[in-house]
């Protein structure tokens, strides 16, 4: 009975420090992959601050790159809310520069708190700078192995999104669905280094791109702070790019169950 209370406490312990581990926001500002959200929320009380910056790739000789700040917090027990500001810049032609406020918000329906579960939620957004981008999204998340104290396992996501791009200026709008899964894997057995990877199906009418992304990140074990750096296509270029995001993790309350 002691051990298997110890057993219980571990995995409790493992899965608050691996669900903040893994809150790192998206492009958009939601919680999750760096293209796309995942089935995780921010751990009760606490809140995500993060920076980003994506360099979007050329398309008809015009570097586009986008950056901004975003936060994303939990309100009640399954609800996050997202938001931040961002900017699309364009060279050597400003023209096509946009800036404005990202928001969104997602339901979480499972419990977090259940490391042999999967975790689905739903949720929605919009992003003005990311060429008028709203979308919509189901995904499900899940530990794949073992949830111990020893060592913090793989995650793996699948997701369903809609897209809409609405450019302006005589380009036809782009309404797309698409498929997505990503997965966590830690490098180290603590997670302080870990590979993350996305793959989708194309998320537009205008490029063949399929968008991707591949980065290490990095987060010492029990700290709020995060970085990333990595390669991605978030496929409205159809070419690749430098990404960065840099983020801190606050823990307003000592409660991180689902």
């Amino acid at each position: 009975m002691k051990h298997t209370f110890q057993a219980a406490l571990a995995a409790t312990v493992i899965l608050g420090v691996a669900s903040a581990a893994h809150a790192d926001l998206t492009i958009n500002g939601a919680v999750g992959l760096p293209l796309n959200p995942t089935a995780q929320i921010p751990q009760r009380g606490g809140a995500r601050v993060q920076g980003n910056y994506y360099d979007m790739g050329n398309t008809g000789g015009v570097d586009f790159s986008q950056y901004g700040i975003y936060a994303a917090g939990r309100i009640a027990s399954t609800i996050e809310i997202n938001g931040g500001f961002s900017k699309l810049s364009s060279r050597p032609n400003s023209v096509l520069d946009q800036s404005g406020i990202a928001f969104g918000a997602k339901y979480l329906f499972s419990r977090e708190s259940d490391p042999a579960g999967v975790r689905l939620a739903v949720g929605a957004g919009y992003d003005r700078a990311l060429v008028r981008n709203t979308h919509a999204y189901v995904v499900a998340t899940k530990y794949l192995g073992a949830v111990t104290g020893e060592k913090v396992p793989i995650t793996g996501h699948l997701g369903l999104r809609y897209d809409r791009f609405r450019p302006g200026n005589l380009i036809p709008n782009s309404s797309k669905a698409s498929i997505y899964a990503g997965l966590e894997v830690p490098i180290t057995r603590t997670g302080d280094f870990s590979f993350v990877g996305e793959l989708q199906s194309r998320n537009n009418e205008y490029s063949r791109g399929v968008p991707y992304s591949a980065s290490v990140r990095y987060r010492p074990k029990g700290q709020g702070f995060s970085a990333s750096l990595g390669l991605a296509r978030q496929g409205l270029t159809g070419d690749n790019g430098l990404f960065a995001q840099l983020g801190y993790s606050f823990a307003t309350s000592q409660v991180t169950g689902g």
